[in-house]
Formats: C-alpha cells, sequence, structure tokens
C-alpha cells in the first residue's frame, strides 16, 4: 500500500504578528480581506485527536502555516512536518493571505508523499476511515458530477477554473469515460443531474463536495507545466481575487482524464454553522454519524462565543482524550 500523508494549512488570527503584517497588506486586498476568514474556533486539538483515533494509518501530517505553532502541540511527533509559507512558497509571492497560493503550490514541500489528502481546518473525520477511502489503485477516490455554477463569492474563481478546463479538454474527454461519471454508486440524485447536463457541448461546471480531497502531487506538477502562468497569477495576489484560480482546478483535470476511482460522497456532509444550527450540529459530531464533516463558518453568527463553545462541546464528546500530538 502506497504512504498517504494528509495536509492542513491553519491560521491564527489572533496573533498579533500576524494580524500587524494583515493590516500593513491589507490596503492592497482584493475580493475577501475579511478577518472572519481567518478566526480559530478552538478546533484544531480535535483535528489531531481524529485523525489519529480514525486514520492511525497515515504517514505523514504536514501542518501548513504562516509562523505560528500552537502551544499544545507536539512539534517532536515523528509524524509531524511543520511546514511555514517561506519553506516551499516562493520568496516573491509573499507574504500571502490567501489560500489559493498557498494550495497551488503544495507539490513543493520537500517530504511531501506522492499521494496525499488536501483538509481546510474545518474538515473533521468523525469516525474510523481506511486508506481506501481516499485512495485506490493508485488513484484519487472522488465523484464526476457536471454541475451548473452558482452566483457566489467563490463562483468568478471556480469560472475561471472551468475556462482553463474547456481551453484543453473538449467533452470527448467524458465521453471516453462516460461509466466513471453514470455509475449508480453516486446515488440516482446526482446521476439525474449529470445527464441533464449532457447535452451541453462543453463542460458547464462540476460539483465540488467541500470535502477532503486525495491529489497526486505529480497532478499538481504537471498543473504547473500546463496553466503555469494562470497559477504563478495566482499566487502573486495576497488576497482571494477575481482573477483567482483554485486547487480544484487540478481535481476537474483528473476529472477529465478519468484518473479517479468512483465513490459516493455519502457519508460526507458540509453544514454551515449558525446559532440557530450549532446543537443540531454538535450532537451530529458527538455521534460520529459521518465519516467525515466539513463545518462553514458564516459571517451570519450573532453569538461566536456560545457557537464555538457548543461546538468544542460535541467535539469534547467525540473525543475526549488527547492524542499523542499533544503536550
Amino acid at each position: 500500500m502506497q504512504q498517504i500523508d494528509f495536509v492542513i494549512p491553519w491560521v491564527d488570527g489572533s496573533d498579533p504578528a500576524w494580524q500587524a503584517e494583515f493590516r500593513q497588506y491589507r490596503i492592497e486586498s482584493g475580493m475577501d480581506a475579511s478577518a472572519i476568514r481567518y478566526r480559530d474556533w478552538g478546533t484544531l486539538p480535535y483535528w489531531f485527536r481524529a485523525v489519529e483515533q480514525f486514520a492511525p494509518w497515515v504517514h505523514k501530517i504536514h501542518l501548513i502555516t504562516w509562523g505560528h505553532i500552537p502551544a499544545w502541540l507536539d512539534t517532536s511527533h515523528p509524524k509531524l512536518n511543520i511546514v511555514r509559507h517561506e519553506d516551499y512558497i516562493p520568496k516573491e509571492w509573499l507574504p500571502t493571505f490567501n489560500a489559493n497560493p498557498i494550495e497551488l503550490n503544495i507539490h513543493r514541500i520537500e517530504s511531501l508523499s506522492e499521494y496525499f489528502v488536501l483538509f481546510n481546518d474545518d474538515m473533521f473525520l468523525t469516525r474510523p476511515c481506511v486508506p481506501e477511502d481516499f485512495f485506490r489503485e493508485g488513484l484519487p477516490c472522488d465523484m464526476a458530477r457536471l454541475n451548473i455554477i452558482r452566483p457566489s463569492s467563490i463562483g468568478p474563481l471556480i469560472l475561471n477554473n472551468v475556462e482553463l478546463i474547456n481551453n484543453l479538454h473538449t467533452r470527448k474527454a467524458l465521453d471516453r469515460h462516460l461509466g466513471k461519471w453514470l455509475t449508480p454508486c453516486y446515488g440516482l440524485s446526482n446521476l439525474l443531474k449529470t445527464i441533464t447536463l449532457l447535452p451541453w457541448s462543453f463542460f458547464p461546471g462540476f460539483y465540488d463536495s467541500h470535502q477532503a480531497q486525495p491529489y497526486r502531487k505529480s497532478d499538481f506538477e504537471r498543473a504547473w507545466q500546463q496553466w503555469g502562468e494562470a497559477l504563478a497569477k495566482t499566487s502573486s495576489t495576497r488576497f482571494r481575487d477575481c482573477s483567482n484560480v483554485t486547487e480544484w482546478l487540478i481535481r476537474y483535470d483528473t476529472l477529465c482524464r478519468g484518473e479517479f476511482v468512483p465513490r459516493s460522497m455519502a457519508d460526507c456532509r458540509m453544514l454551515t454553522l449558525a446559532d440557530e444550527s450549532v446543537e443540531e450540529i454538535a450532537q451530529l459530531i458527538a455521534t460520529g454519524a459521518q465519516r467525515l464533516l466539513c463545518l462553514h463558518d458564516s459571517t451570519e453568527i450573532r453569538d461566536f462565543e456560545q457557537v464555538a463553545s457548543t461546538l468544542l462541546q460535541g467535539f469534547e464528546q467525540l473525543l475526549p482524550q488527547k492524542s499523542s500530538y499533544e503536550k
């Protein structure tokens, strides 16, 4: 079985040194420089507890950080690799407060395995998983589904991705691997959504599950060969900008090439944290009903401290014991 790494970018928005640099460059910000995007929920210890309990087979964890390190983290852990931005992102693109350069340059991490799973710090395992949940036959496990791009703050970036894909791949790419797009394992609803878009002569968009994403390092290297100019342009923007592309571009490319193994995403969910929903979300976490949860932050939260406290109670019920990653 191949070695599989986990990669997780993390930022401590309460770090005074980080805040000073953030304010220094914020004046040149693009579409989104809201401080809410960087606030810390205090859930990172539970991310490590979940990995140790539910994915003990992981080869190495690469924690990407601006420079701050959690006080509770045991940096001597043999499976842990602390990666600062300057360790792998070319210096002409630093400092950055944009997740897209941080993710698009991941292949530059020196000790990164060929097979890795990219998490955001709001994505959590909540029950046991196996390597085959992420990779089979040397390929990432994924769900291929056509989709219409909805208007949203990230919509322009997804359109940029899809434009590059359509410039490289024709719809014949889908036809060559039709069985991977129309497999029953996705469920009837997902199949129907793809089927209704099959008459389009180009790729209108791709469904994004907002879950931990398995990748091969070589796919990132190929993307830089194909779209180096666009990826470099994105990497040079300190804050997320409408001209950016995202790491999903690499995923779309592998889908078009048929370089994936079909997998249902029915055991994964994305939920939006809110004053009204946090009790239900905390209960879902505590019961471990899903394999993986993505907990999306919201600018509409009125009482952040209360919502965060309730959320942490759910994690504490599921994962009360410290991991070996904690001091």
